[in-house]
């Protein structure tokens, strides 16, 4: 929880988010091409502040969440983190979310990475999953770089604007030892 390390990327300064990023988090996470293929309804800083208030309970199930600063700006580029977390099968699913001007670099990839062995190796999880939306080519494609396996379809798993809809599932697990 907030008294493991975060993740390190070369490059950037992650830290477990705090209230005080919420209206720079909220300056990409409100933005249209941004929520265009998630479930997200964020419109503004105070959005996001309960999911923010979640993470910082010390509860094993509670949401851990990253805002990545680019080292040399400190400006918020991006999240990474895990929004569902059940310490009892010891599972949890990913969230990121990168400020458009920085897609195409190969960001979503190094923070994806990096939280999953994060989460395998400082909180012990077996498996990390993730949904994502059909349409969402740019994440499945981080998600297959980042050597998740697709296992299927969930039917009408998440509102997207009110309307129910599918999204596939993919999942990742620790790595045998050779």
């Amino acid at each position: 929880m907030s008294k493991l390390p975060p993740p390190e990327v070369p490059g950037f300064v992650l830290h477990p988010v705090s209230p005080a990023d919420a209206a720079e988090w909220a300056e990409f996470a409100a933005l249209p091409q941004v929520q265009q293929h998630t479930s997200s309804a964020i419109s503004r800083a105070a959005d996001l502040l309960p999911m923010i208030e979640r993470s910082q309970s010390e509860d094993e199930s509670a949401p851990v969440l990253f805002v990545v600063r680019q080292a040399a700006t400190h400006q918020l580029v991006a999240t990474v983190g895990f929004h569902t977390i059940s310490s009892l099968n010891r599972t949890a699913e990913i969230t990121y979310v990168v400020r458009p001007e920085h897609w195409g670099q190969g960001l979503a990839t190094r923070l994806c990475d990096a939280a999953v062995q994060w989460g395998f190796d400082a909180r012990g999880w077996v498996r990390v999953q993730a949904t994502v939306l059909e349409a969402n080519r740019p994440s499945i494609r981080v998600l297959q770089k980042c050597r998740f396996a697709y296992e299927g379809r969930l039917r009408n798993f998440r509102l997207v604007r009110g309307k129910p809809s599918d999204y596939l599932l993919y999942a990742r697990v620790p790595e045998a030892a050779p």
